[in-house]
């Protein structure tokens, strides 16, 4: 849908005789904005699409097509999850399963993907995981509010050692300004919410990705992100605070044989 929503694009814009640099005065994107439009390296928003179809007088063509797009279910969206991610300022994570890749260990990642059977080549797919928590430690890392279901801490994921050292981690993460880790207590009851939600603002834009088991999927319509939020928000009343997460996290460790 997103190449569709390209192809109609040039096609106007060429139709109407425009150049790139007279679409983005009106959709409000520059000149090399508009170009990576057409090409499908970017993806333009709702608000900028509007003003081209009331200028080209095209019934609404380019909106309708791209909330169509949005509203799509496919799995090649996990890389434009981890686009955003890379470049989000702020990241909320809710996870019921297992720790967020982002806190993730080598070994705990190794024995996911062992155990998950969906990679083929396990040690560069936690190679790459790791390289994604490159930002946490740049300079410029992101906000990270991370809320972790209790049983996730339960659930041994490896060996004793790989779960040790998976919650030593978890504790020295915690330990970073940038970082608010929380445990959601099985006694606070089920929250609503199976497997992760993930919350990403960036410099111009917010998403929501929803994963449970091996599908994902990526919402970028602002009403279903501000029912997200909402979810969200209702999870972290009922976590407890950093303090007492922290508490627990190192009862939790204690029990590890």
């Amino acid at each position: 849908m997103w190449d569709l929503v390209a192809v109609q694009l040039r096609n106007l814009r060429l139709n109407h005789g425009w150049t790139c640099q007279q679409v983005g005065d009106v959709a409000n994107a520059s000149r090399s904005h508009v170009s990576n439009w057409e090409a499908g390296r970017r993806r333009p928003s709702v608000a900028n699409l509007a003003p081209l179809d009331e200028a080209w007088d095209t019934a609404k063509l380019l909106t309708s097509l791209a909330e169509h797009a949005k509203d799509g279910h496919d799995r090649p969206r996990v890389g434009s999850f981890l686009q955003y991610e890379q470049t989000a300022m702020s990241i909320k994570n809710y996870s019921s399963d297992v720790i967020p890749g982002l806190l993730q260990t080598e070994d705990y990642a190794r024995a996911l993907f062992r155990r998950g059977g969906v990679v083929d080549d396990i040690e560069t797919a936690v190679r790459e995981r790791m390289k994604r928590q490159q930002r946490l430690h740049g300079p410029t890392p992101p906000n990270l509010w991370v809320v972790l279901a209790q049983p996730v801490l339960w659930w041994q994921v490896g060996s004793p050692a790989v779960m040790r050292s998976q919650i030593d981690h978890l504790l020295q993460v915690s330990e970073s300004d940038h970082v608010s880790l929380r445990v959601l207590p099985v006694s606070a009851g089920w929250p609503g919410v199976s497997g992760s939600l993930v919350l990403m603002t960036t410099r111009d834009s917010e998403v929501a990705y929803l994963e449970s088991g091996r599908m994902g999927r990526l919402v970028e319509r602002p009403p279903e992100i501000g029912e997200f939020n909402v979810s969200y928000d209702r999870i972290g009343a009922l976590a407890l605070p950093e303090d007492q997460s922290r508490t627990l996290i190192e009862h939790m460790l204690g029990l590890i044989q």
